[in-house]
């Protein structure tokens, strides 16, 4: 008998916040398309078989995802860690073109919550992300001009800007004062180990 994993599934949504009509330039879209641009992942994503399921519940805090492997981005070894109460997603061993390809985790800044509704997490992308190299100590902030795109167009408040801002001093704050990895993280690829070769449960 088949072992199941240890860990309840669970799903996540990348809420792209003010591209949501599917192009470059960040705008306050109407709801109509913000709901569509998430129900459609969503939909997509539930129609995965069960071998092929990305996203696992460790805690309360932490849901990892085993990116599907590709030829840009992704590898056997990618990881993507949601820590849920710092408001992060980390990516670990993201496949970036030369002249990125020394940086070995993607930070994004973002926020969770659960659509009930839907029945899944939502990850809202708040523009400003942050790279981090092998040492673990040097860092890149990333795509800080869509954060002023996005105050100049209505889409956030400047106090909304400050708050982003300041959580993207948080993490540059921890690298540099030798606090990343985070422990959540440290749990996470324990959970992956731990996951790995075990037969996810299929939906029927």
């Amino acid at each position: 008998m088949n072992e199941s994993p240890p860990f309840p599934r669970t799903l996540i949504v990348w809420w792209f916040f003010g591209r949501e009509h599917g192009g470059d330039e960040i705008q306050a879209n109407p709801v109509e398309i913000v709901t569509e641009h998430i129900r459609e992942k969503a939909d997509r994503f539930r129609e995965m078989s069960g071998d092929a399921w990305r996203w696992w519940q460790v805690d309360d805090d932490l849901i990892f995802e085993c990116p599907q492997e590709d030829d840009h981005l992704f590898g056997p070894d990618s990881r993507i860690y949601y820590l849920l109460e710092r408001g992060i997603a980390v990516i670990e061993n993201l496949r970036l073109p030369p002249p990125d390809e020394h940086w070995k985790w993607y930070i994004h800044i973002a926020d969770f919550n659960f659509d009930t509704e839907e029945r899944c997490w939502l990850m809202k992308d708040l523009f400003c992300d942050v790279l981090i190299g092998q040492d673990e100590r040097t860092y890149k902030v990333l795509d800080l001009p869509d954060l002023a795109q996005a105050l100049d167009v209505g889409l956030i408040t400047k106090e909304e800007s400050s708050q982003i801002l300041q959580r993207v001093d948080t993490v540059v704050a921890d690298i540099s004062e030798e606090r990343f990895p985070y422990p959540e993280i440290f749990r996470g690829a324990a959970a992956v180990e731990h996951f790995q070769g075990i037969p996810c449960p299929d939906d029927g």
